[in-house]
């Protein structure tokens, strides 16, 4: 489960480069890593409210990998992994021999997270941080680990509750006639409130004749309209890969992307972003562009095997996709497509995140990127269940419906 304090705690026992020293300020709860010549560090290690980090020594490091190949099952993979441990330059070695598995690599990045973080939870207690005052005082539930952020523990039930709903629903005999009727009216909402929520100034109506008639509107730019078409067809793409029983891939998602920013900015449309970038309205700093690749394989992977809730799922994915930005523009709308392409996978319908929910929408991503997603995913179960309330009353008013959805 994702927490910024035992990540940064976690990097800073990790780094044995001598180039840094990191302290941890209770005032802020964070990691502030300085060089290890700044006369600053020296300091800051003089204050009350600063705690220095050591790294791990090289044996507590080499203890790591020994532990976890005790864990593995396949006896010919230990082995091998047993000999490159047992070597000079053990890390080297072993990494090397797990890149030709790769579920087995997968696996060894998630346990070695899980004790770095355990071992910084033990830090914090070492040195008496308050841990309920940065929400690290309880045991992370199932959910919360299948989908790596924390969430408030009444979402389960709430979840439940729409998990059911839904599935009464597809139960209905015209339950497809329904969506059928309702697809138009709620891809066109999807359309405008996706865009309108970063600004495109098309109002609904003018979405509608857009996309119906291909009517543009005086005043606009060619942009704003592009905008609308192309989110169309890339969500004509999105239902493609939801009714696929392939995984999604990186491929995936750039051509996602690639839609999206189609006549836009065909230069970077469907590309990772070469540079570094910050996130407007947001405090928080987007990992390094030469990391991108290497994290999207690793989101692709989470996607394609966590067992989250949908609705935690989809919630997470789009957190996730923000919190890494791998686009230079566009990661919000990638976002909202993910969320909805998982949802649709579930014959759930879609989260249409709505302009006026633009305000409790960007603070949850902020809190995600904490590690928190409860607003977020607040948001996206009322979305979803906003939705679910459009096809019920569909199904009723079908001329040929002889049932009602309870």
């Amino acid at each position: 489960m994702r927490n910024f304090i035992l990540e940064e705690i976690a990097e800073a026992f990790d780094d044995r480069s001598g180039q840094f020293r990191y302290f941890f300020k209770t005032s802020s709860g964070r990691v502030e890593p300085y060089a290890s010549d700044d006369p600053a560090a020296m300091h800051l290690a003089g204050r009350p409210d600063a705690y220095a980090i050591r790294p791990l020594s090289y044996a507590e490091s080499h203890q790591m990998t020994a532990d976890f190949v005790a864990t593995l099952a396949d006896e010919a993979l230990a082995a091998k992994l047993q000999a490159a441990v047992g070597e000079s330059g053990a890390g080297k070695g072993f990494l090397q021999v797990l890149r030709a598995y790769p579920r087995a690599r997968r696996s060894w990045l998630s346990y070695r997270q899980r004790r770095l973080e355990a071992l910084a939870l033990q830090w914090l207690r070492e040195h008496g941080i308050d841990l309920a005052r940065f929400g690290l005082d309880r045991p992370t539930r199932a959910q919360e680990d299948a989908a790596g952020l924390r969430f408030n523990a009444a979402l389960d039930e709430r979840m439940d509750a729409v998990r059911e709903r839904v599935a009464r629903f597809n139960a209905q005999p015209h339950a497809a006639a329904a969506r059928a009727a309702c697809r138009h009216s709620m891809r066109t909402a999807e359309i405008f409130h996706s865009n309108a929520v970063r600004g495109n100034r098309l109002n609904l109506e003018q979405t509608e004749e857009l996309l119906s008639r291909g009517t543009s509107v005086g005043g606009l730019t060619l942009r704003e309209h592009l905008e609308a078409v192309n989110l169309n067809r890339a969500l004509d793409r999105s239902e493609v890969l939801a009714l696929s029983d392939a995984p999604l891939t990186e491929h995936g998602i750039r051509e996602l992307h690639a839609l999206l920013f189609a006549s836009i900015d065909d230069e970077n449309a469907g590309l990772y972003r070469r540079i570094d970038t910050r996130i407007v309205g947001r405090d928080y700093l987007p990992p390094e562009s030469v990391l991108v690749p290497a994290l999207l394989r690793e989101f692709t992977e989470w996607l394609e095997e966590a067992p989250a809730d949908t609705l935690a799922r989809a919630t997470a994915a789009q957190a996730k996709i923000a919190n890494i930005s791998p686009f230079l523009d566009g990661n919000g709308r990638v976002g909202r497509l993910l969320s909805n392409l998982i949802l649709c996978s579930a014959q759930y319908p879609p989260a249409i995140v709505r302009v006026d929910d633009a305000k409790p929408y960007y603070e949850g991503l902020r809190q995600a990127d904490a590690g928190d997603m409860s607003m977020l995913l607040t948001l996206m179960v009322e979305r979803v269940e906003d939705g679910l309330g459009v096809l019920e009353h569909a199904v009723r008013t079908l001329p040929t419906a002889k049932v009602s959805t309870p």
